[in-house]
């Protein structure tokens, strides 16, 4: 399934809903189950039914697991069903079986991930950052620890958008790069967990557009604490679409990746060479520490694909596209704060 959150403004407020990205529309997961159950049985009783087992809030989705999930993929069939016979069905109470793109706001699948873990698994892009940003080359390029455990950091939550929101260039900086990254989010909960069962606690993937200030970053990364305001600030952290479940996505490993600046094309390859898994990172961040249904890790970028890399460098107004192999495209225009 290809899951998506987005919010609906209505004559009563605006609404977050869950969907999945079907029959060439955008399926209401919890409008259509409650209309499948309400023509099955108890009309009154369809819409709290549906409620409970699809939840319109993704976190309590995953939650659900494997009941939820039939469930999606029955109301699925179901909205298939009536959008080949009619233009815009609806459920006995009135409720939307579909949605199109024009009338809904995209956001990230999971809105507001319990944490966000970004991390470096492609260490060939730490090695080019090293020479490009710090100018650190030879033995000190590369610290023995990051080839035996995996590099990671916690951005703000707070700094979460989604597919189409505009990113909001800072006041106080005039070098913005981006990231364009693969992105994972947990889907069961748990502890200490193996590298050999964490495939079990992945719900899926999307794309992750990781956004940072290049004139801030060298100096905040002499503190040796970690990027802070130079990574962490409103929109600087996209992910979306949609969140694609590991049944269409499979193996992760040398997935394509394009990237394109209003329609130019500035870097096309692979994500390929991965020092660390997701499954390595899972199991070593989950070491004493329980990791919680909609915690997303992100992987870092392949080399040469950002900006900084292969010195090109966006700006206000800029169209900011990523294309990676069974995920589809994130797309956000830049606008100055």
């Amino acid at each position: 399934m290809r899951l998506v959150s987005y919010e609906i403004p209505t004559a009563l407020g605006t609404f977050q809903r869950i969907g999945a990205l079907a029959h060439g529309t955008t399926v209401d997961l919890t409008g259509a189950y409650a209309a499948y159950l309400a023509e099955a049985g108890d009309t009154n009783a369809a819409l709290r039914t549906a409620e409970a087992v699809v939840p319109p809030d993704m976190v309590k989705f995953l939650e659900g697991g494997a009941v939820s999930r039939q469930a999606a993929e029955t109301a699925i069939a179901y909205a298939g069903e009536r959008l080949r016979k009619e233009g815009k069905p609806q459920g006995a109470n009135g409720q939307r079986l579909n949605f199109d793109e024009a009338e809904l706001r995209w956001l990230a699948p999971v809105p507001k991930p319990h944490m966000v873990r970004d991390g470096i698994l492609l260490l060939d892009h730490y090695k080019v950052g090293m020479e490009r940003l710090f100018k650190i080359t030879g033995k000190d390029q590369m610290p023995e620890a990051a080839k035996t455990m995996p590099i990671f950091w916690k951005p703000s939550r707070g700094a979460v958008a989604g597919h189409k929101e505009p990113i909001r260039w800072p006041k106080y900086s005039q070098k913005m790069d981006y990231e364009f990254e693969l992105g994972v989010y947990i889907g069961k909960r748990g502890a200490d967990i193996t590298a050999e069962n964490a495939t079990q606690h992945i719900a899926g993937y999307t794309i992750f557009n990781d956004l940072g200030l290049r004139d801030i970053q060298p100096a905040e990364l002499t503190l040796r604490m970690g990027p802070a305001k130079a990574k962490d600030f409103a929109t600087s952290k996209i992910m979306g679409p949609c969140l694609v479940t590991p049944d269409e996505v499979g193996d992760v490993e040398n997935l394509g990746l394009k990237i394109r600046v209003n329609g130019e094309t500035w870097f096309e390859g692979k994500l390929g060479n991965w020092a660390f898994t997701f499954e390595q990172v899972i199991a070593y961040v989950s070491r004493d520490e329980c990791l919680e249904v909609g915690d997303f890790f992100g992987s870092g970028p392949p080399a040469y694909s950002a900006g900084f890399e292969i010195n090109k460098w966006i700006k206000p107004g800029d169209l900011l596209e990523c294309e990676i192999d069974k995920l589809g495209v994130l797309a956000n225009t830049i606008v100055r704060a």
